[in-house]
């Protein structure tokens, strides 16, 4: 794959972000070595590991998160591929498994490896949610990562994250980070003029509060074009000023579904919002990240 040089606003990046960063998520897909899923919503174009490191090493990023994408299912041998590469030192991952099959032994041997979470994704795949549904799913998955301290990671509509306020506090303590700022419809955006309008951002606001859930402050792209969207910068800094210590940053590397984006604005409207709420980027780039995914040295 071809690299392309760094735009000026990545290049401006580098000098504000901490030593020991982690990129909290992004994916490592190809295709040519393996098989995407049989019912893969999209067919990207390979981004390899390596591809990955060229992109972050223009922020000055070597550790990441490889987050399994949906296009491949509940085979994870690509993120895992991409992990073992990495190393402990430098990668985390973020799984998908079927908890009826996986064996505790696999998740110990995956553990091993750098895993430190499970993905459940309704919104890559246009899930209907109910609460019964939800909450069943999310006690299953709890109760098989509880003991190896993972984290149940979703992508969510922030629509329906108000299902997840009774579920939450019953895991037994279970770690829940929620994707890309709850991921609000654009649609609700447009209608918002600030966090609090939008349907869901409550419930947010309440599982913060409780202390057991994470948010990820990441891929503003996907909600709005306009990297200074005034409803997104609210949402960013209401959970900034909110739980300094429960968000964590991500570049969502590589933009899947959208080619060619420049990402540099979108990652500097972010830091300049958390620095606009007085908290240090290195709270929110580096120990929060090692306190979410077990990576401390």
């Amino acid at each position: 794959m071809h690299h392309a040089p760094a735009s000026p606003s990545i290049s401006r990046l580098v000098a504000r972000i901490p030593k020991d960063t982690w990129d909290t998520h992004m994916h490592v897909v190809d295709p040519r070595t393996f098989p995407l899923s049989q019912d893969a919503q999209y067919q990207p174009a390979p981004h390899t590991l390596g591809d990955a490191q060229a992109f972050l090493k223009q922020l000055g990023i070597k550790k990441m998160v490889i987050v399994q994408p949906s296009i491949y299912g509940n085979d994870n041998s690509c993120t895992l591929d991409g992990l073992r590469k990495l190393g402990a030192t430098n990668g985390r991952a973020v799984v998908q498994f079927d908890p009826e099959i996986t064996s505790a032994t696999q998740l110990h041997e995956w553990h091993e490896l750098g895993v430190r979470g499970v993905r459940l994704n309704f919104k890559s795949v246009g899930a209907t949610l109910d609460a019964a549904s939800l909450s069943s799913a999310m006690h299953t998955y709890a109760d098989a990562v509880r003991d190896l301290g993972w984290v149940l990671e979703l992508y969510i509509a922030l629509e329906d994250v108000a299902l997840l306020e009774e579920v939450v506090p019953q895991l037994g303590g279970v770690k829940v980070c929620i994707d890309h700022f709850g991921h609000p419809a654009p649609s609700s955006l447009a209608a918002a003029t600030s966090a609090h309008d939008l349907r869901g951002f409550s419930s947010l606001v309440q599982l913060l509060k409780q202390g057991q859930t994470w948010v990820k402050i990441s891929a503003s792209y996907r909600l709005d074009k306009d990297p200074r969207h005034p409803v997104i910068e609210s949402i960013c800094r209401e959970l900034v000023k909110l739980r300094p210590d429960r968000c964590v940053f991500a570049t969502d590397w590589p933009h899947t579904r959208f080619d060619g984006l420049d990402v540099g604005p979108h990652l500097e409207a972010i830091l300049d919002w958390v620095e606009a709420e007085g908290v240090p980027l290195q709270q929110i780039l580096v120990r929060n990240a090692e306190a979410l995914f077990n990576a401390g040295t």
